[in-house]
């Protein structure tokens, strides 16, 4: 099975390092592209036209895989889920530390991207309103209630999603958390 992870704000896929080894020795396929600018300058939408591209290119535009989002990159996943089709070729969307309700350390970035990660932005609630489109997908939001990049940090909470919390002490940390990763090793073996 394929495994598509996206990065977060001002990130690389080097972030994915650990992760990615750990699935790949688990038999999983795994690309994580990096999304350009990573400041996110150009909004949401930008870098979500970039994931389908990347998507399409190295998977072709009909194979099935699971998708990974971390941060800011879960947001841009639910826009190529939502809005640009890719809900019809994904098994399983798993959030990571996501501001899906917004978060308020978006207003310490001008970025537009970031702008659209402010709680209440009209770019979330588009996105709110149209999540019958996930409607069939099987969704995960996995959190840290000590995330301060998330705040608060209960904006990683997805009504329409498995929520699973986990205890780790910086945002970043959660790509490491041993346990979080056996976890959704588990949960995507269990869907293959």
């Amino acid at each position: 099975m394929n495994i598509v992870l996206v990065h977060g704000f001002f990130s690389t896929n080097k972030i994915f390092f650990l992760m990615k080894k750990k699935f790949e020795k688990n038999g999983f396929t795994c690309f994580a592209p990096t999304l350009r600018p990573i400041n996110a300058k150009y909004g949401i939408e930008n870098l979500g036209e970039k994931l389908k591209s990347e998507i399409d290119f190295h998977l072709g535009d009909k194979e099935e895989f699971s998708l990974v989002g971390f941060s800011m990159g879960g947001i841009v996943c639910r826009y190529y889920l939502q809005e640009l089709g890719g809900v019809s070729r994904v098994k399983n969307f798993i959030t990571i530390s996501v501001p899906h309700k917004g978060t308020l350390t978006a207003y310490l970035f001008p970025s537009k991207g970031v702008r659209q990660l402010r709680p209440n932005s009209e770019f979330l609630k588009n996105l709110m309103r149209n999540e019958l489109v996930l409607t069939g997908l099987t969704l995960y939001s996995l959190r840290t209630p000590f995330d301060l990049m998330i705040t608060p940090s209960k904006s990683s909470l997805w009504e329409i999603a498995h929520n699973k919390k986990y205890n780790s002490i910086v945002h970043s940390f959660m790509l490491f958390n041993t346990k979080l990763i056996k976890d959704i090793i588990s949960l995507l073996k269990s869907t293959q």
